[in-house]
């Protein structure tokens, strides 16, 4: 009897042993799948094109029919009003120079009396000022790189005077400029003694934007002449811009051009295959040189010989400077801006749906199966499928909707990328019906 309740009790603690082992397993195979997850965050995209725009404007080319050296008043690009004086006119190139040296020596002498005013010093601080040096020699190097040399310019003048001030407050009034001040002084009332008036003047006879060259496109590419431009004109013209052989005005008369401030053109070719462009789109252009934006209107898009290419005719009128500029512009076209919760494609899945929908007719709801976009994400040891509400596609991602609701993927999620398609769908279910009890 003893034996036969010792046999009994090893085979219930094997049998006990057995069940345990197979619990654990299917436990292990439960909770220890392995998975690669990325975390769902916040994005933004553009849909936008890049090409390079060609320039169609109301442009007056301004002449001069005298002789003399000429002296620009007003910077390329620079606004100006009726009657406002563009160019004087000097007998000779040797009283421009005076007039450039009184100019240069002048300004270095504003710096000058400008940090030596004792209102200035008093309110000076050596850390702000220190703190000014090093933003003022970070721009003059982002304006080296870019090529901006309007703002290389100002950002050497910011630069002399933060440190030329910061020289003084720590010196504690040791270090002084009034001999610099003395001599520029007498050095700008020599060449003054000798300046010559100019002979003529050179105005404006209209509000517009001043630019010293022209390119001898004025006259063909104007918007009365807008509808006989043809796409090869302008491959020819972007052509010619990017070879640097674009064509300049040889007249010795000519002292440059004014453009009107209203509305302009910029054409250029883009592909459009599948036609996200349409006439009438609201977009933004995007100068690649300065970051400087308009809003345009997308006018036309005319055929071209290449299959699926077209000919854009955008319409702005939004002019500042930084558009007036060149004859050609490398520029983003922007449709549209979008945010939403980024989702790479290697993760998106489809899975069918049960949900309720009301008849718009009789009021009545019912349920329905959907096949619905999505991505099944990792909370803790549960595996869930949240849906997409796509917002943007992109090549090798797209965003989903901000706060679409529930069911539907959130910031945060830990969205899985890879180990989902190794998991049986019975596990999966498996999973599933565990949320549901």
């Amino acid at each position: 009897m003893n034996s036969s309740n010792k046999m009994n009790n090893v085979l219930l603690v094997l049998l006990s042993a057995s069940v345990i082992a197979t619990i654990g397993t299917i436990f292990y195979h439960f909770v220890d799948t392995s998975y690669e997850t990325e975390t769902a965050i916040r994005a933004t995209a553009d849909e936008s094109k890049y090409f390079e725009g060609v320039y169609v404007r109301d442009e007056n080319v301004l002449s001069y029919s005298g002789t003399g050296a000429v002296s620009y008043q007003v910077p390329d690009g620079g606004k100006i009003a009726v009657n406002d004086v563009i160019a004087e006119v000097y007998p000779d190139e040797s009283a421009i120079e005076k007039e450039q040296q009184i100019k240069v020596l002048q300004d270095k002498l504003n710096v000058l009396e400008r940090i030596s005013n004792p209102g200035t010093l008093e309110q000076a601080q050596p850390a702000d000022l220190s703190r000014q040096i090093s933003q003022y020699y970070e721009k003059i190097v982002q304006s080296r790189n870019s090529g901006d040399l309007t703002e290389l310019s100002s950002a050497q003048q910011q630069f002399v005077e933060s440190y030329s001030t910061y020289q003084i407050v720590i010196s504690k009034g040791e270090v002084s400029f009034a001999q610099e001040i003395s001599d520029l002084t007498a050095q700008i009332q020599a060449l003054q003694s000798e300046q010559e008036t100019p002979v003529d003047t050179v105005k404006s006879d209209s509000s517009a934007y001043f630019v010293s060259h022209v390119d001898g496109l004025e006259s063909k590419l104007s918007i009365e002449n807008l509808a006989n431009i043809t796409p090869e004109q302008i491959q020819e013209i972007t052509k010619n811009s990017n070879d640097n052989t674009t064509q300049t005005s040889q007249n010795s008369n000519v002292v440059g051009k004014t453009i009107a401030q209203y509305g302009w053109y910029m054409l250029g070719i883009i592909d459009n295959k599948e036609q996200k462009y349409q006439v009438g789109d609201s977009v933004k252009i995007r100068l690649m040189t300065s970051s400087a934006t308009a809003d345009a209107t997308i006018k036309e898009l005319r055929s071209t010989s290449e299959d699926g290419k077209f000919m854009v005719v955008l319409y702005s009128d939004t002019l500042t400077s930084d558009f007036v500029q060149n004859r050609t512009e490398n520029v983003e076209m922007v449709l549209g801006e979008y945010e939403g919760i980024k989702v790479p494609r290697n993760a998106i899945r489809f899975k069918d749906v049960e949900e309720t929908v009301t008849d718009e007719e009789t009021g009545e709801e019912k349920k329905q199966t959907v096949n619905c976009r999505g991505v099944y994400v990792q909370d803790g040891e549960k595996i869930e499928f949240r849906r997409l509400d796509v917002v943007y596609e992109g090549n090798d991602y797209v965003l989903s909707k901000l706060n679409a609701g529930d069911g539907y993927l959130m910031l945060y999620d830990s969205i899985i990328v890879e180990g989902i398609d190794a998991v049986s769908y019975t596990h999966l279910r498996a999973h599933e019906t565990e949320l549901h009890l």
